[in-house]
Protein backbone atom coordinates (compact mmCIF):
# COMPACT_ATOMS: atom_id res chain seq x y z
CA UNK A 1 0.00 0.00 0.00
CA UNK A 2 1.22 3.17 -0.66
CA UNK A 3 1.82 5.89 2.33
CA UNK A 4 2.36 9.91 1.76
CA UNK A 5 4.74 11.70 4.19
CA UNK A 6 4.28 15.13 4.15
CA UNK A 7 6.23 17.94 5.46
CA UNK A 8 4.06 20.75 3.46
CA UNK A 9 0.70 20.80 2.52
CA UNK A 10 -0.77 19.97 -0.35
CA UNK A 11 35.38 11.31 -29.46
CA UNK A 12 36.34 8.09 -27.80
CA UNK A 13 35.90 7.89 -24.21
CA UNK A 14 38.52 8.98 -22.17
CA UNK A 15 39.82 7.59 -19.10
CA UNK A 16 40.95 10.02 -16.32
CA UNK A 17 44.65 8.99 -16.00
CA UNK A 18 45.74 12.65 -15.83
CA UNK A 19 42.32 14.39 -14.94
CA UNK A 20 41.33 17.95 -15.02
CA UNK A 21 40.06 19.63 -11.70
CA UNK A 22 37.47 18.89 -10.31
CA UNK A 23 38.29 15.37 -11.09
CA UNK A 24 42.03 15.74 -10.61
CA UNK A 25 41.34 16.56 -6.93
CA UNK A 26 39.46 13.62 -6.22
CA UNK A 27 41.67 10.96 -7.57
CA UNK A 28 44.83 13.25 -5.54
CA UNK A 29 42.96 12.66 -2.64
CA UNK A 30 41.84 8.81 -3.17
CA UNK A 31 45.79 8.07 -4.09
CA UNK A 32 46.70 9.45 -1.12
CA UNK A 33 44.20 6.99 0.83
CA UNK A 34 45.97 4.83 -0.92
CA UNK A 35 49.54 5.43 0.23
CA UNK A 36 48.23 5.58 3.50
CA UNK A 37 46.77 2.14 3.86
CA UNK A 38 49.82 0.42 4.83
CA UNK A 39 48.15 -1.86 7.95
CA UNK A 40 44.50 -2.12 5.69
CA UNK A 41 44.64 -3.31 2.12
CA UNK A 42 48.19 -4.87 1.15
CA UNK A 43 50.08 -2.72 -1.17
CA UNK A 44 51.56 -6.00 -2.84
CA UNK A 45 48.36 -7.65 -3.97
CA UNK A 46 46.76 -6.21 -7.30
CA UNK A 47 43.94 -3.37 -6.97
CA UNK A 48 40.13 -4.25 -7.68
CA UNK A 49 38.93 -2.25 -10.47
CA UNK A 50 35.62 -0.71 -10.71
CA UNK A 51 34.67 1.25 -13.61
CA UNK A 52 32.46 4.55 -13.27
CA UNK A 53 30.94 5.44 -16.40
CA UNK A 54 29.05 9.15 -16.55
CA UNK A 55 28.60 12.27 -18.52
CA UNK A 56 31.51 14.62 -18.16
CA UNK A 57 29.97 15.92 -21.48
CA UNK A 58 27.25 16.96 -23.71
CA UNK A 59 23.78 16.68 -22.58
CA UNK A 60 23.22 14.65 -19.71
CA UNK A 61 26.51 16.50 -17.51
CA UNK A 62 24.07 19.90 -17.61
CA UNK A 63 23.65 20.81 -13.69
CA UNK A 64 25.17 17.04 -11.85
CA UNK A 65 28.59 18.86 -12.08
CA UNK A 66 30.69 15.37 -12.23
CA UNK A 67 28.55 14.87 -8.46
CA UNK A 68 27.98 11.49 -10.17
CA UNK A 69 31.95 10.87 -10.54
CA UNK A 70 32.63 12.28 -6.95
CA UNK A 71 30.15 10.12 -5.15
CA UNK A 72 31.37 7.14 -6.65
CA UNK A 73 35.63 8.03 -6.00
CA UNK A 74 33.70 8.97 -2.36
CA UNK A 75 32.61 5.19 -1.60
CA UNK A 76 36.08 3.81 -3.33
CA UNK A 77 37.76 6.51 -0.79
CA UNK A 78 35.48 5.10 2.78
CA UNK A 79 36.33 0.99 0.94
CA UNK A 80 40.09 1.79 0.71
CA UNK A 81 39.70 3.28 4.51
CA UNK A 82 38.48 0.29 6.08
CA UNK A 83 40.86 -2.01 4.27
CA UNK A 84 39.80 -2.21 0.47
CA UNK A 85 37.75 -5.27 -0.70
CA UNK A 86 39.63 -9.09 0.28
CA UNK A 87 42.59 -7.16 1.42
CA UNK A 88 42.86 -5.23 -1.80
CA UNK A 89 43.15 -1.69 -2.86
CA UNK A 90 40.04 -0.49 -4.82
CA UNK A 91 40.83 1.74 -8.17
CA UNK A 92 37.94 3.46 -9.61
CA UNK A 93 38.52 4.19 -13.60
CA UNK A 94 36.22 7.03 -14.75
CA UNK A 95 35.52 7.43 -18.39
CA UNK A 96 32.84 9.89 -19.89
CA UNK A 97 29.63 8.22 -22.06
CA UNK A 98 29.54 11.82 -23.53
CA UNK A 99 25.74 11.67 -23.12
CA UNK A 100 24.98 9.31 -26.10
CA UNK A 101 24.38 5.67 -26.61
CA UNK A 102 27.21 5.06 -29.04
CA UNK A 103 29.87 6.84 -26.69
CA UNK A 104 28.52 4.93 -23.82
CA UNK A 105 28.96 1.85 -25.68
CA UNK A 106 32.18 2.40 -26.64
CA UNK A 107 33.09 3.65 -22.49
CA UNK A 108 31.69 -0.21 -21.71
CA UNK A 109 33.91 -1.57 -23.68
CA UNK A 110 37.15 0.01 -22.35
CA UNK A 111 36.32 -0.56 -19.09
CA UNK A 112 35.64 -4.12 -19.84
CA UNK A 113 39.16 -4.56 -22.06
CA UNK A 114 40.71 -2.91 -18.71
CA UNK A 115 39.33 -5.88 -16.83
CA UNK A 116 37.23 -4.14 -14.28
CA UNK A 117 35.23 -6.31 -11.91
CA UNK A 118 32.47 -4.23 -12.43
CA UNK A 119 31.03 -0.55 -13.17
CA UNK A 120 28.48 1.73 -12.28
CA UNK A 121 27.19 3.87 -14.15
CA UNK A 122 24.46 6.33 -15.92
CA UNK A 123 22.95 8.32 -15.95
CA UNK A 124 20.10 8.56 -18.68
CA UNK A 125 18.23 5.11 -19.42
CA UNK A 126 19.39 5.31 -23.03
CA UNK A 127 22.69 5.08 -22.33
CA UNK A 128 23.01 2.98 -19.37
CA UNK A 129 21.43 0.09 -21.63
CA UNK A 130 23.32 0.66 -24.25
CA UNK A 131 26.21 0.01 -21.63
CA UNK A 132 24.18 -3.23 -20.07
CA UNK A 133 24.07 -4.68 -22.98
CA UNK A 134 28.04 -5.07 -23.35
CA UNK A 135 28.34 -5.90 -19.44
CA UNK A 136 26.04 -8.58 -20.54
CA UNK A 137 27.61 -9.66 -23.17
CA UNK A 138 31.02 -9.76 -21.38
CA UNK A 139 29.56 -11.30 -18.15
CA UNK A 140 30.80 -7.78 -15.75
CA UNK A 141 28.19 -6.70 -13.43
CA UNK A 142 26.32 -3.51 -13.87
CA UNK A 143 24.90 -1.55 -11.16
CA UNK A 144 23.04 1.19 -12.73
CA UNK A 145 22.67 4.40 -10.50
CA UNK A 146 20.15 6.45 -11.97
CA UNK A 147 18.47 5.02 -15.31
CA UNK A 148 14.74 4.06 -14.49
CA UNK A 149 13.50 2.71 -17.32
CA UNK A 150 12.03 -1.13 -17.13
CA UNK A 151 14.42 -2.46 -20.15
CA UNK A 152 18.04 -1.11 -18.49
CA UNK A 153 17.91 -4.71 -16.01
CA UNK A 154 15.80 -6.45 -18.42
CA UNK A 155 19.14 -6.75 -20.44
CA UNK A 156 20.12 -9.61 -18.31
CA UNK A 157 21.50 -11.19 -15.14
CA UNK A 158 24.66 -9.20 -15.10
CA UNK A 159 22.60 -5.98 -14.59
CA UNK A 160 21.11 -4.44 -11.19
CA UNK A 161 20.20 -1.24 -10.22
CA UNK A 162 19.74 0.49 -6.95
CA UNK A 163 17.15 3.72 -8.39
CA UNK A 164 13.58 3.19 -8.03
CA UNK A 165 12.13 2.30 -11.78
CA UNK A 166 9.95 4.36 -13.48
CA UNK A 167 6.87 1.87 -13.22
CA UNK A 168 7.56 2.73 -9.76
CA UNK A 169 7.35 6.47 -10.06
CA UNK A 170 5.03 7.01 -12.91
CA UNK A 171 2.43 4.63 -10.67
CA UNK A 172 3.30 7.55 -7.44
CA UNK A 173 2.83 10.34 -9.40
CA UNK A 174 -0.12 9.51 -11.14
CA UNK A 175 -1.57 8.86 -7.51
CA UNK A 176 0.04 12.11 -5.90
CA UNK A 177 -1.54 14.52 -8.95
CA UNK A 178 -5.45 12.61 -8.28
CA UNK A 179 -5.50 12.15 -4.77
CA UNK A 180 -2.66 14.92 -3.41
CA UNK A 181 -3.11 17.52 -6.38
CA UNK A 182 -6.98 16.48 -6.38
CA UNK A 183 -6.61 16.81 -10.19
CA UNK A 184 -9.56 14.84 -12.00
CA UNK A 185 -7.83 15.84 -15.84
CA UNK A 186 -4.70 15.87 -17.10
CA UNK A 187 -2.34 16.84 -20.05
CA UNK A 188 0.45 14.54 -21.03
CA UNK A 189 3.56 16.04 -23.07
CA UNK A 190 6.07 13.57 -24.52
CA UNK A 191 9.71 13.73 -26.28
CA UNK A 192 9.24 11.22 -28.93
CA UNK A 193 13.26 10.95 -29.13
CA UNK A 194 13.34 9.65 -25.60
CA UNK A 195 12.87 6.02 -24.27
CA UNK A 196 12.26 7.60 -20.57
CA UNK A 197 9.75 10.05 -21.81
CA UNK A 198 7.65 7.75 -23.61
CA UNK A 199 7.65 4.72 -20.92
CA UNK A 200 6.81 7.45 -17.75
CA UNK A 201 4.34 9.02 -20.20
CA UNK A 202 2.29 5.54 -20.91
CA UNK A 203 2.75 4.60 -17.08
CA UNK A 204 1.63 7.83 -15.56
CA UNK A 205 -1.42 7.87 -18.30
CA UNK A 206 -2.22 4.00 -17.47
CA UNK A 207 -2.66 5.09 -13.41
CA UNK A 208 -4.13 8.19 -13.56
CA UNK A 209 -7.11 6.77 -15.72
CA UNK A 210 -7.38 3.80 -13.54
CA UNK A 211 -7.71 6.47 -10.92
CA UNK A 212 -10.79 7.77 -12.84
CA UNK A 213 -8.93 10.55 -13.86
CA UNK A 214 -9.30 11.74 -17.28
CA UNK A 215 -6.51 12.41 -19.75
CA UNK A 216 -7.44 15.09 -22.18
CA UNK A 217 -4.53 16.38 -24.45
CA UNK A 218 -1.46 14.14 -25.17
CA UNK A 219 0.97 16.27 -27.16
CA UNK A 220 4.35 15.26 -28.47
CA UNK A 221 7.56 17.10 -28.92
CA UNK A 222 11.47 16.27 -29.58
CA UNK A 223 14.72 17.31 -27.75
CA UNK A 224 16.45 20.18 -28.34
CA UNK A 225 13.09 21.82 -29.47
CA UNK A 226 13.11 25.32 -28.56
CA UNK A 227 9.28 26.40 -29.40
CA UNK A 228 6.84 24.53 -28.12
CA UNK A 229 3.70 26.76 -28.95
CA UNK A 230 1.56 24.78 -31.29
CA UNK A 231 1.54 22.26 -28.27
CA UNK A 232 0.92 24.14 -25.87
CA UNK A 233 -2.32 25.74 -27.40
CA UNK A 234 -3.20 22.50 -27.34
CA UNK A 235 -2.68 21.99 -23.72
CA UNK A 236 -4.57 25.40 -22.84
CA UNK A 237 -7.62 24.49 -25.12
CA UNK A 238 -8.58 21.11 -23.18
CA UNK A 239 -7.67 22.93 -19.73
CA UNK A 240 -6.32 20.13 -17.47
CA UNK A 241 -5.66 20.36 -14.13
CA UNK A 242 -2.31 19.24 -14.54
CA UNK A 243 0.35 18.92 -17.42
CA UNK A 244 2.59 15.84 -16.84
CA UNK A 245 5.74 16.33 -18.32
CA UNK A 246 8.25 13.34 -18.11
CA UNK A 247 10.98 15.06 -19.55
CA UNK A 248 14.63 16.21 -18.64
CA UNK A 249 15.62 19.60 -17.17
CA UNK A 250 16.66 22.09 -20.24
CA UNK A 251 13.25 21.41 -22.42
CA UNK A 252 11.39 21.47 -19.69
CA UNK A 253 12.00 24.38 -17.75
CA UNK A 254 12.06 26.13 -21.44
CA UNK A 255 8.43 24.76 -21.38
CA UNK A 256 7.09 25.86 -18.82
CA UNK A 257 8.36 29.30 -19.57
CA UNK A 258 6.27 30.01 -22.64
CA UNK A 259 3.50 28.10 -20.63
CA UNK A 260 3.41 31.06 -18.23
CA UNK A 261 4.12 33.46 -21.27
CA UNK A 262 0.95 31.97 -22.98
CA UNK A 263 -1.18 32.69 -19.69
CA UNK A 264 -1.62 28.42 -19.13
CA UNK A 265 -2.15 28.51 -15.45
CA UNK A 266 -1.98 24.67 -14.79
CA UNK A 267 0.24 23.08 -12.53
CA UNK A 268 2.82 20.77 -14.27
CA UNK A 269 4.19 17.78 -12.69
CA UNK A 270 7.68 15.95 -13.46
CA UNK A 271 9.41 13.22 -12.83
CA UNK A 272 12.98 12.34 -12.01
CA UNK A 273 14.47 14.09 -14.97
CA UNK A 274 14.05 17.84 -13.74
CA UNK A 275 16.01 19.19 -11.08
CA UNK A 276 16.85 22.55 -9.24
CA UNK A 277 18.75 23.70 -12.74
CA UNK A 278 15.24 24.09 -14.54
CA UNK A 279 14.96 27.34 -13.15
CA UNK A 280 17.54 28.66 -15.46
CA UNK A 281 15.60 28.09 -18.33
CA UNK A 282 12.68 28.85 -16.76
CA UNK A 283 13.95 32.49 -16.09
CA UNK A 284 12.14 32.60 -12.80
CA UNK A 285 8.46 31.17 -14.02
CA UNK A 286 8.82 27.98 -11.17
CA UNK A 287 6.45 28.46 -8.84
CA UNK A 288 4.15 25.52 -7.80
CA UNK A 289 4.60 22.79 -9.79
CA UNK A 290 6.06 19.44 -8.72
CA UNK A 291 8.76 16.51 -9.68
CA UNK A 292 9.99 13.46 -8.54
CA UNK A 293 13.33 13.12 -7.21
CA UNK A 294 15.39 9.60 -5.65
CA UNK A 295 16.84 11.65 -2.48
CA UNK A 296 16.81 15.24 -0.30
CA UNK A 297 18.28 16.34 2.61
CA UNK A 298 15.46 16.57 4.18
CA UNK A 299 13.89 13.47 3.41
CA UNK A 300 13.68 10.87 6.40
CA UNK A 301 16.88 8.43 5.17
CA UNK A 302 18.84 8.67 7.60
CA UNK A 303 22.04 7.08 6.58
CA UNK A 304 22.32 9.89 3.14
CA UNK A 305 23.00 12.61 5.92
CA UNK A 306 25.95 11.20 6.72
CA UNK A 307 27.01 10.15 2.98
CA UNK A 308 26.01 14.00 2.74
CA UNK A 309 27.89 15.07 5.58
CA UNK A 310 31.23 13.49 3.89
CA UNK A 311 30.65 14.70 0.76
CA UNK A 312 29.92 18.15 1.29
CA UNK A 313 33.42 17.83 3.57
CA UNK A 314 35.22 17.02 0.46
CA UNK A 315 33.57 19.14 -1.96
CA UNK A 316 32.11 21.96 -0.21
CA UNK A 317 29.51 22.17 -2.80
CA UNK A 318 25.90 23.78 -1.61
CA UNK A 319 23.56 21.96 -3.91
CA UNK A 320 23.99 18.36 -3.60
CA UNK A 321 22.25 16.22 -6.71
CA UNK A 322 21.12 12.94 -5.83
CA UNK A 323 23.33 11.68 -8.71
CA UNK A 324 25.87 11.44 -5.85
CA UNK A 325 24.01 9.28 -3.25
CA UNK A 326 22.94 7.09 -5.89
CA UNK A 327 26.46 6.61 -7.31
CA UNK A 328 27.31 6.39 -3.90
CA UNK A 329 24.84 3.19 -3.22
CA UNK A 330 25.96 1.50 -6.26
CA UNK A 331 29.43 1.38 -5.46
CA UNK A 332 29.13 0.04 -1.92
CA UNK A 333 25.92 -2.49 -2.99
CA UNK A 334 28.76 -3.63 -5.39
CA UNK A 335 31.68 -4.09 -2.86
CA UNK A 336 29.02 -5.76 -0.50
CA UNK A 337 28.56 -8.72 -3.12
CA UNK A 338 32.50 -8.96 -3.83
CA UNK A 339 32.55 -9.40 -0.25
CA UNK A 340 29.42 -12.19 -0.43
CA UNK A 341 30.63 -13.81 -3.02
CA UNK A 342 34.38 -13.91 -1.31
CA UNK A 343 35.99 -13.60 -4.78
CA UNK A 344 36.62 -11.98 -7.91
CA UNK A 345 34.53 -14.45 -10.15
CA UNK A 346 32.32 -11.84 -12.12
CA UNK A 347 29.92 -14.62 -12.53
CA UNK A 348 29.56 -15.09 -8.72
CA UNK A 349 29.30 -11.07 -8.32
CA UNK A 350 26.86 -10.86 -10.44
CA UNK A 351 24.76 -13.41 -8.64
CA UNK A 352 25.55 -12.03 -4.86
CA UNK A 353 24.43 -8.79 -6.32
CA UNK A 354 21.06 -10.31 -7.15
CA UNK A 355 20.61 -11.63 -3.84
CA UNK A 356 21.39 -8.38 -2.38
CA UNK A 357 19.00 -7.41 0.43
CA UNK A 358 18.62 -5.14 3.76
CA UNK A 359 21.54 -2.59 2.53
CA UNK A 360 21.09 0.49 4.29
CA UNK A 361 22.01 3.00 1.20
CA UNK A 362 22.09 6.29 1.57
CA UNK A 363 19.30 6.54 -0.72
CA UNK A 364 17.22 4.35 1.66
CA UNK A 365 17.44 0.51 2.11
CA UNK A 366 18.21 -1.66 -1.15
CA UNK A 367 16.49 -4.90 -1.46
CA UNK A 368 16.31 -6.36 -5.20
CA UNK A 369 13.38 -8.17 -6.50
CA UNK A 370 14.07 -11.44 -8.89
CA UNK A 371 14.15 -8.45 -11.99
CA UNK A 372 17.03 -6.61 -9.71
CA UNK A 373 15.55 -3.83 -9.02
CA UNK A 374 14.92 -2.27 -5.72
CA UNK A 375 11.82 -2.65 -4.16
CA UNK A 376 10.37 0.26 -2.24
CA UNK A 377 12.24 3.00 -2.79
CA UNK A 378 11.19 6.00 -1.48
CA UNK A 379 10.45 8.95 -3.80
CA UNK A 380 10.47 12.29 -2.52
CA UNK A 381 8.35 15.23 -4.43
CA UNK A 382 9.83 18.43 -4.98
CA UNK A 383 7.87 21.44 -5.09
CA UNK A 384 9.23 24.73 -6.81
CA UNK A 385 8.61 27.79 -4.86
CA UNK A 386 9.62 30.96 -6.72
CA UNK A 387 12.09 29.54 -7.85
CA UNK A 388 13.55 27.11 -5.24
CA UNK A 389 12.73 23.66 -5.26
CA UNK A 390 11.51 22.83 -1.77
CA UNK A 391 11.13 18.97 -0.27
CA UNK A 392 7.11 18.44 -0.41
CA UNK A 393 6.21 14.62 0.87
CA UNK A 394 7.61 11.26 0.08
CA UNK A 395 6.12 7.88 -1.12
CA UNK A 396 6.91 4.55 -0.08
Amino acid sequence: MTTLTKKNAPAAPRARTTPRAPALAILIATAAILAALAGHARAADPAVRIAAIFAETGEASVGTAQQDFRGAALAVAALNASGGLLGRPVELLSLDNASTPLMARQAAKQAVAAGVLGVVGGPWSGMTKAMAEVCQESGTPLVATIATHPDVTRVGGCISRVCYTDDQQGDLLARFAFSGLSAKTAAVMIDMGSDYSQGLAAIFSRVFTAQGGRIVSEQSFKSRDTDFAPQLAAVAAAAPDVVFLPSYAVESGLIIRQAVAMGLTATFLGGDGWGPTMAEGAKGTLHGHYYATHWHPDSPIPAGQGVAKAYLKAHGAALLQPDAILAYDAVMVLAEAVRRAAGLDRQAVAAALAKTAGHQGGTGTITLDANRNPEGKEVCIMRFDNGRSVFHASFR
